[in-house]
């Protein structure tokens, strides 16, 4: 069984953005409906300066650095440093890219027109009617893949959008009113028995899992052979809902779908979340630059 939901994106949040604690966020939006009037082509080279600026953030080199010794060890120590500078410069430009996507995205927009390579996976999934989770990871723009999957024939599926909740009221308003753009509707991440609930009705859920979990429910499972904390959310989802999960990525302006995880879950909380993070290694280890390896992924450590 499916379900249609009349996309209704939220509405801008004019009122917070005028208080003056959020000036600050106001600026950025402002700034960001400045860089949507340049064509998406343009995002790299407009990227440089900020790309300079992200570069000169200790606390971001340090990070990008010391997650790329750990994970590709078999690099030399100049291909890593050169894979750094060229993963800030593809942060920078993702972030310009996502403030014009959210400005200016509309599926019909010739400049948005998707492609797809995989098709047939995505189609495999959508015709056995259960719920399907397209599992992401943070490569290249996350909210450029968003608007492509918006594209993808899911007929009258509903598409769900995941994301972590900002602690800040305002920050959280435009995060709805911009991923509303592309998406039928965004749920917290947490909330798992909504989403579970949405797959069991045949939804289309986006699902990015590669951020470092310290909260309940997490499991020590190796990502590039470095123990992370790590989600098990998406093994209890899929669980739950006897949903389909497959790996999807945004590479070169094409979305990339991937055959479904097999035997997934399989009940074993860690052997499920080394298996998402195997998935998620194989959407970056062919072409690691456009990862955001400043995420700050082994901030905790397992015990002695």
């Amino acid at each position: 069984m499916t379900r249609t939901m009349t996309p209704t994106r939220a509405p801008f949040p004019w009122r917070s953005l005028m208080r003056p604690p959020n000036w600050p966020l106001a600026l950025v939006l402002l700034l960001g409906r400045g860089i949507a009037l340049f064509p998406l082509g343009a995002m790299p080279y407009l990227a440089r300066p900020l790309a300079g600026a992200l570069w000169l953030w200790p606390r971001l080199r340090r990070t990008t650095r010391g997650n790329i010794d750990r994970c590709l060890p078999s690099l030399s120590d100049a291909e890593r440093a050169r894979l750094a500078r060229a993963s800030t410069r593809h942060l920078a430009t993702s972030l310009l890219v996502a403030l014009k996507t959210w400005f200016s995205y509309r599926k019909d927009a010739p400049a948005f027109r998707a492609s797809f390579e995989g098709l047939e996976h995505f189609e495999a999934a959508r015709d056995t009617g259960r719920g399907i989770i397209l599992l992401n990871c943070h490569y290249n723009s996350t909210e450029l893949n968003g608007a492509f999957t918006d594209q993808l024939p899911r007929g009258d599926r509903c598409f769900t959008g995941l994301y972590r909740a900002p602690s800040h009221a305002a920050a959280d308003e435009v995060l709805q009113w911009a991923r509303t753009a592309f998406t039928d509707r965004v749920l917290p991440a947490k909330d798992i028995r909504s989403i579970a609930r949405g797959l069991k009705a045949g939804d289309i859920t986006w699902f990015a899992t590669d951020l470092e979990f310290g909260g309940r429910g997490f499991v020590w499972a190796e990502f590039f052979g470095v123990p992370a904390a790590t989600s098990n959310s998406l093994a209890r989802i899929a669980g739950m809902s006897n949903a389909i999960v497959l790996p999807v990525r945004l590479r070169r302006n094409r979305l990339e779908i991937f055959p479904p995880l097999d035997g997934f879950p399989s009940g074993d909380a860690e052997a499920d979340a080394t298996a998402m993070n195997r998935a998620i290694e194989g959407l970056i280890a062919d072409d690691p630059a456009p990862y955001w390896w400043a995420l700050d992924r082994f901030r905790k450590r397992p015990p002695a």
